[in-house]
């Protein structure tokens, strides 16, 4: 036993108080050490009996738990003696008192506090009596699965070639797991990602642990555990343009219940090879080039793609056939490739020298893609090429008018569909050959290309119509036209044919509508009011009435002649006078409408006069319009008033009051109601009244006078 021994027995709680109490805390550090040596000293002149215990308990149980009886270690007769024990461990620094509780007097052991077996397995110390038996204790710490298998690191990235043949091994790091036992790890699984499709032709890895390689595989190092080496073995051929890089999990399992896992991902990126040769995007390129194009000039591209990637997938473009002796397709000669290169990167193929169409009219070329590979992949492609011709000459425009006289002009009179003129339309570089619509826009194919055949102007009034063979067309109305609206259109004929630059042509045409008798004349005034005087000379003018004709100036749809309707007849007046002539009072200038008198007026017979004019024009048929016309005779002091009779008898009361109206005289035209008065010692004139509107004051007045001058020379007999 140890210097180091402890009696136990001395300062121990029972077993039932956990973290009991240290052996020797109720004495001085220094006396139980006195009495240890003194122990020692005395037993080592005795025959000590040794006993051997083996106690086990699982890791992670809770503090108190009981693991066993160090009398247990000891004979049966001694097992119920009441001693303590003295406690040796291996050092100062041992834990069994930190983990566990010893009973001072029945030596019953406890857990301290949870153990954990990853941390110590096993603990070892040596116990005596007072009576010299010696108990060597050893308590195992038994395994439990409370550790899952874990993988150096969570994630690994690995990388391929896609050339590498089936059966290649790439070695994988191994999981650890503490636990002991069925509980430590029992292999391996590869897991197929979920979100990925199943491969029909079946996985591309296994999963190999436990064994060596093949022979032909290199070395492994020495493992010490059964399940290591861990190899992720290539079944079939990979191809990096179908999958650039494999998503694995690999999950490592121990045998516990339920077993715990750990797993690794493992990003597998495939290198690329140079295993895909350059693809054309067409397998035949064909292209066409102006003879005039200049040296520079690009032609086409070629393009072709290659799957690989980096120097691999670089392609460059070369000319490689060049025999222009050879015949190409349909016997022709292929021509001088030697007049075309082919950028090496882009793959433009361009114009190296001066085109001759009449020397060689088509070529033929092979490109070849070749890729950056050590050993180069190569595609090949044919480009025909065609030279076509300039266009030098423009188109030209012939025209052929279909109207009356051969002439410029249209009637207004026209119906739409009509047809105004034909146009036909024609190019030195081409014969006619057929007739095409492009666009709403109608076109002839002449030569090689098309001749183009556009309207402009009009204002939607014409229209251009096919006329059956190619490059014929005929000019029509569109729509009605009035030449009182507009009476010239001009109309622009565009040729233009297909080439390149195109060539155009244009034909300006100046279109007369030529005038029907179709507006009717249209006065001023639709009533005219003018007066007369009674006295005026025959010939006098009176009124003047104008009309116009919307029609052509100067044609006879546009002169206009003027006549009079007279509403009232003049001879069925009852005033007039046996002797005068029923002629007409007023007359019209049939061309300029100027209205007159004809012979002399008498109010007193006719006081208005109503006519109607009509204004005509010279067409076929013609056109008219009227208008009315009133005209008032003013009165003239042309007439002296007459009384009724010569002669008036009157008999007067001798006593008539002074203001009494004894005598009533009528004047013929005068109409004057004259009374005459007594006023004093005299007769005077002392009413009047009511008199017409058409006797003036003055005249009145005059009247009067007369009659005063009458009475006072007494020549009124009464």
């Amino acid at each position: 036993m140890s210097p180091a021994g402890r009696r136990m027995g001395e300062g121990h709680q029972p077993a039932g108080s956990p973290g009991g109490r240290p052996c020797g805390s109720g004495t001085p550090r220094s006396l139980l050490w006195f009495f240890v040596h003194a122990w020692l000293w005395a037993a080592s002149g005795l025959s000590a009996q040794v006993f051997n215990l083996s106690l086990s308990v699982d890791e992670g149980l809770p503090p108190d738990t009981l693991v066993g009886d160090i009398r247990a270690g000891l004979p049966v007769e001694q097992q119920q003696e009441g001693n303590g024990f003295f406690l040796s461990e291996d050092s100062d620094d041992s834990p069994l008192l930190d983990d566990f509780h010893v009973h001072p007097d029945t030596g019953i052991i406890r857990t301290a506090r949870r153990l954990d077996r990853e941390r110590r397995d096993h603990y070892s110390f040596v116990a005596a009596t007072l009576w010299g038996e010696v108990v060597q204790v050893e308590i195992r710490v038994n395994d439990v699965n409370d550790h899952s298998p874990h993988f150096p690191r969570d994630s690994l990235q690995l990388e391929v070639s896609e050339l590498s043949p089936p059966g290649t091994v790439l070695p994988l790091p191994g999981a650890q797991d503490p636990d002991a036992g069925l509980f430590s790890i029992q292999g391996y699984t590869l897991l197929q990602m979920f979100d990925l499709p199943q491969d029909p032709a079946g996985p591309f890895f296994q999963l190999r642990y436990g064994a060596q390689g093949p022979p032909a595989s290199p070395p492994q190092p020495v493992s010490s555990s059964p399940l290591e080496p861990l190899d992720l073995v290539l079944l079939r051929r990979l191809d990096r343009e179908e999958v650039a890089a494999h998503e694995l999990q690999i999950e490592a399992w121990d045998g516990g219940s339920p077993r715990r896992t750990g797993r690794l991902h493992v990003r597998l990126r495939v290198l690329d090879e140079n295993d895909n040769p350059p693809v054309f995007e067409q397998g035949e390129y064909r292209a066409a080039v102006r003879e005039d194009a200049q040296p520079g000039a690009e032609v086409c591209r070629v393009r072709a793609s290659d799957r690989d990637l980096g120097p691999n997938g670089l392609v460059r473009y070369s000319i490689r056939e060049r025999q222009a002796s050879l015949a190409g397709s349909a016997g022709r000669p292929r021509g001088d490739p030697g007049y075309f290169s082919v950028e090496e990167l882009s793959g433009i193929v361009r114009v190296q020298k001066p085109l001759d169409r009449e020397a060689q009219a088509w070529h033929q070329l092979v490109v070849q893609a070749r890729d950056g590979g050590a050993e180069p992949e190569v595609a090949t492609v044919r480009v025909s090429i065609d030279v076509l011709d300039v266009n030098d000459n423009p188109p030209a425009i012939h025209l052929l008018f279909l109207t009356e006289g051969g002439t410029a002009r249209v009637s207004e009179g026209a119906r739409p569909g009509d047809y105004v003129a034909r146009v036909s339309v024609s190019d030195a570089d081409g014969g006619p050959e057929k007739e095409e619509e492009v666009a709403g826009v109608l076109g002839a194919r002449l030569g090689a290309g098309s001749i183009k055949l556009s309207l402009e102007g009009g204002n939607g009034a014409f229209a251009l119509q096919p006329g059956g063979p190619p490059g014929v067309f005929f000019l029509c109305i569109k729509s009605l036209l009035d030449r009182e609206s507009q009476d010239l259109y001009e109309l622009r004929l565009v040729a233009t044919d297909a080439g390149s630059p195109p060539l155009s042509t244009e034909e300006t045409l100046l279109l007369w509508v030529s005038d029907l008798n179709d507006q009717p004349p249209v006065f001023s005034q639709e009533h005219y009011w003018a007066s007369v005087s009674e006295a005026a000379v025959p010939g006098t003018s009176v009124v003047w009435v104008s009309a116009l004709d919307a029609d052509q100036a100067g044609t006879n749809y546009a002169r206009l002649r003027y006549t009079l309707v007279q509403l009232s007849n003049p001879c069925d007046s009852e005033a007039l006078s046996p002797k005068a002539e029923c002629v007409p009072s007023f007359s019209i200038n049939p061309d300029n409408g100027l209205i007159s008198t004809l012979r002399v007026l008498d109010r007193e017979v006719q006081e208005a006069v109503e006519l109607r004019v009509v204004a005509q024009d010279l067409g076929e048929p013609p056109l008219s319009a009227t208008c009315l016309v009133s005209i008032a005779v003013d009165d003239v002091n042309d007439n002296e008033p007459v009384f009724r009779w010569q002669v008036y008898n009157v008999t007067l009361a001798e006593h008539a009051p002074i203001g009494h109206c004894f005598l009533q005289a009528m004047a013929r035209h005068l109409l004057a109601r004259l009374c005459l008065v007594f006023w004093d010692a005299g007769i005077l004139l002392t009413d009047r009244e009511s008199l017409q509107n058409s006797v003036s004051p003055a005249l009145l007045l005059l009247e009067e006078q007369r009659l005063v001058h009458a009475l006072s020379n007494e020549q009124l007999l009464l």
